[in-house]
């Protein structure tokens, strides 16, 4: 397309050239021929109007949606009138050319200059930004006083001379031809000086060219008619042609998407590397013009008061008034942009001191978010991420210096009930007190970190076992001294597990868990005691072994099931959809927790199949709900990491919708921020399962260690809210700020928000102002068996 209208141009500006110069070559060559000049001069005036007007009326029905295309139509039809005026007037000049009388000719001229009239004030009414300076204004007024005085002295004043000799009628008509054309010259020049247009760069030039062609052509006809001078193949016959031409020339430039090109004064001048541009000719034309006035009048041969010297006395005295309006208006701007200057400058040393203010504020809100990521808000401890990474650099640095390291996992004893009897702020103020024995036993060379709850971590750095040993000797002895709460004496104890690097494990998660091991199995022992690990304690490893081979065979034995928890619309006040659960009833140990085999499916890789199992049973319950008339009833499923990196997991669960028929806009797929890391393998599955009309949820929001700016990249829908946040969110204020700023981000990213793990009225409450969309959690419903889910139904909360 690009191509051809290319190709269009340059075919259009040849064929114009051709067609001018054949014209002149006919007037020069056959001068003396002058039935031959005549002839060929009808063929040339008459063809160059009709198709003109054929390109522009196609400019008019290709822009169907734009305003503009009406500037198109009224030229076209002035232009056909003209040519329709051109062939009845060559008519009578070839075989009546001593008639003056007026006649059909003069009617579609008038139309013609009228329809071109409208045309140019219909394209001012399209320009918004229309020039009111008072120096344009003056600069239109001179140039319309030096047309207007050579146009009288030249054309309209013999005409009125002449008025007896050839009657009042024609003399009306002839009158009136300058008076419209002085009209169209004014529209002409009011567009010109607008400080925008609503034409393309290109089209707005030819038109102006053509216009001013057209208008010259007209007036230089009127004079040489009143003075008997004009004969057919004149030297100026050739521009009436070249004007219609050159409207045709200007549509075939229009740009063809009809989008409309606007450009300022101030574009015109930066864009511009030429010497005379625009915005000079501008500036030049009033000057020209009284230089014109002047040649004029000193041609004329005397000094005579007419309407030359008018005009010149009028356009000189307006230029001077129009420069001293400009010194004053300059005088002004000078004193303006001083004061601007002022006021720049103390608004620079106003936004200055508040840069510097907000750069303190924001370094003091870096500390305190850093701090707040690396440490516990209730004990001040450090946090299980800021232990994870000292015990990685502990690795790194015992290997080099080839020592050891101790792990200890510490959980106090009977906490739950003092928790649950004496209350949780009780509970608190405990948790600090145990904090600060626990870093003053410890010393500042250790890391003592609080894991969540009532559990802790201690790294004790190039030490040995016995060292290990009789530092958690201490700690217990310690600790079950009583401690003073509120008035209170609080017995507690704790139970300590002890694992050694690399006795026990090479990496983070070995040596963590077998310390977690030997804590439990010092509670088992008694509690109020510490346990460093040993082989013996491979029991657990065994009954590990039981459970994996038990899962392998869990789907054939149909010992798994699925649990559904509802999730409440905050705004509505209604169930709008459920979260399907894997359930494990083993057939010897009975029912097991998710939280002991899912880790132990991830780590074996039986989380596909159980995966690809849940999938496929909550896609078939989500379709007999929707058989049965349950609507609007979503349904989530989780999806581990291994499960969703898997390269054709897109593709089973394309098909497993297909199986089972479920409508995919009730499905929901919850996966990990750990999920997320590879950006652009994880863009290319969301946005292919939001193509299958899947929601997509990041669950725990804000206990991995996805930034801002990657969750904003993501294709999702949804931000589930981490439980632990939920946790005592009524009387800590740091997970209250957590939350908050959570909810900020997924209102400023159009997300949906759910918060898990609501347990009790109050955080309800919190939650709902806080502006959360939806929650689930024990204060709504436990997870519960299919059959149980439609009694949910209908549940509200009806106590708040």
């Amino acid at each position: 397309m690009g191509d051809w209208a290319s190709i269009l141009e340059k075919r259009s500006k040849y064929f114009i050239g051709i067609y001018i110069l054949s014209y002149y070559a006919l007037i020069i060559c056959f001068k003396d021929e002058k039935e031959l000049i005549l002839l060929g001069g009808n063929g040339f005036q008459v063809i160059a109007p009709f198709v003109s007007g054929i390109f522009i009326i196609k400019q008019f029905f290709h822009l169907k949606n734009e305003k503009i295309r009406y500037y198109w139509l009224l030229t076209a039809v002035a232009t056909f009138s003209y040519g329709v005026g051109m062939v009845i007037f060559r008519y009578n000049f070839t075989f009546f050319p001593n008639t003056h009388s007026t006649n059909l000719s003069d009617l579609f001229w008038y139309i013609s200059i009228i329809l071109y009239i409208f045309a140019l004030v219909f394209v001012q009414s399209l320009t918004k930004n229309i020039s009111k300076t008072v120096q344009y204004i003056f600069d239109i007024i001179i140039v319309m006083i030096v047309v207007s005085s050579i146009s009288w002295h030249f054309v309209i004043a013999p005409i009125l001379d002449s008025a007896i000799e050839f009657g009042f009628m024609y003399t009306v008509v002839s009158v009136s031809y300058p008076i419209a054309i002085l009209v169209m010259l004014f529209a002409l020049l009011s567009l010109y000086y607008m400080s925008q247009s609503v034409l393309p760069k290109k089209v707005f030039i030819i038109n102006v060219i053509a216009f001013s062609i057209l208008l010259f052509a007209n007036m230089d006809y009127l004079y040489l008619t009143m003075n008997n001078l004009y004969l057919s193949g004149s030297y100026m016959d050739p521009l009436w042609p070249l004007s219609m031409l050159l409207f045709g020339l200007a549509s075939v430039y229009n740009k063809k998407d009809g989008k409309v090109l606007v450009e300022s004064e101030t574009e015109q001048k930066r864009n511009s590397g030429k010497i005379i541009d625009f915005l000079t000719i501008k500036l030049m034309l009033p000057y020209l013009s009284v230089i014109t006035i002047f040649i004029f009048m000193i041609f004329q041969g005397n000094l005579a008061i007419n309407s030359l010297v008018i005009g010149s006395i009028a356009s000189t005295l307006l230029i001077i008034i129009r420069q001293i309006l400009t010194l004053v208006q300059n005088s002004e701007l000078i004193f303006e942009t001083k004061e601007l200057n002022r006021e720049l400058e103390i608004k620079v040393q106003q936004r200055t001191k508040e840069i510097i203010e907000k750069n303190q504020e924001l370094e003091e809100s870096i500390r305190k978010i850093e701090y707040i990521a690396y440490h516990d808000s209730l004990t001040s401890l450090t946090n299980r991420r800021y232990f994870e990474e000292k015990i990685e650099s502990a690795i790194q640095e015992t290997n080099q210096l080839n020592s050891r390291f101790a792990i200890m996992f510490i959980d106090l004893d009977r906490f739950k009930f003092i928790n649950d009897t004496l209350g949780h702020h009780t509970g608190d103020l405990l948790l600090v007190s145990v904090s600060n024995l626990l870093k003053n036993i410890v010393g500042k060379d250790n890391v003592v970190s609080r894991q969540g709850g009532d559990e802790f971590m201690i790294l004790v750095r190039n030490t040995s076992k016995e060292e290990a040993e009789r530092l958690a000797e201490q700690i217990i002895n310690e600790l079950q001294k009583p401690i003073s709460i509120n008035g209170n004496e609080l017995f507690i104890t704790s139970s300590i597990g002890i694992s050694l690097y690399p006795d026990h494990g090479s990496s983070l998660n070995s040596l963590i868990k077998r310390a977690d091991t030997s804590m439990y199995s010092a509670k088992e022992q008694g509690k109020n005691r510490y346990q460093t690990f040993n082989v013996s304690m491979d029991d657990h490893i065994t009954l590990k072994v039981n459970l994996e081979n038990g899962l392998r065979k869990a789907i054939e034995l149909n010992e798994l099931s699925i649990a559904y928890q509802p999730k409440l619309e905050l705004l509505s006040n209604e169930i709008i959809g459920v979260e399907a659960l894997l359930r494990w009833k083993h057939s010897e140990y009975g029912n097991i927790s998710p939280s002991t085999f899912i880790p132990l499916a991830e780590e074996t890789g039986l989380i596909l199949k159980l995966g690809e199992w849940v999938l496929r049973e909550a896609c078939l319950q989500l379709k007999k709900w929707e058989d049965e008339g349950v609507e609007h009833l979503g349904v989530s499923v989780n999806v581990s990491t291994i499960q969703f990196i898997q390269k054709d997991f897109v593709e089973k669960v394309e098909a497993i919708l297909k199986d089972t028929l479920a409508d995919p806009v009730y499905l929901e797929l919850e996966i990990t921020e750990s999920s997320t890391m590879d950006t652009e393998l994880v863009i290319s599955k969301l946005n292919k399962l939001k193509q299958l009309g899947i929601k997509i949820s990041i669950d725990d929001f804000g206990s991995g260690y996805s930034s801002l700016s990657h969750i904003k990249n993501l294709p999702i829908d949804i931000l589930k809210i981490d439980k632990s946040f939920i946790n005592d969110i009524e009387n800590d204020q740091s997970n209250q700020a957590i939350v908050s700023t959570i909810l900020a981000l997924a209102t400023n990213l159009n997300l949906k928000t759910i918060a898990e793990g609501v347990e009790n009225e109050r955080q309800y409450q919190i939650l709902k102002e806080k502006g959360c969309d939806q929650i689930q959690g024990y204060y709504i419903s436990k997870p519960v068996p299919v059959a149980e889910v439609s009694k949910l139904m209908h549940f509200k909360v009806t106590n708040v």
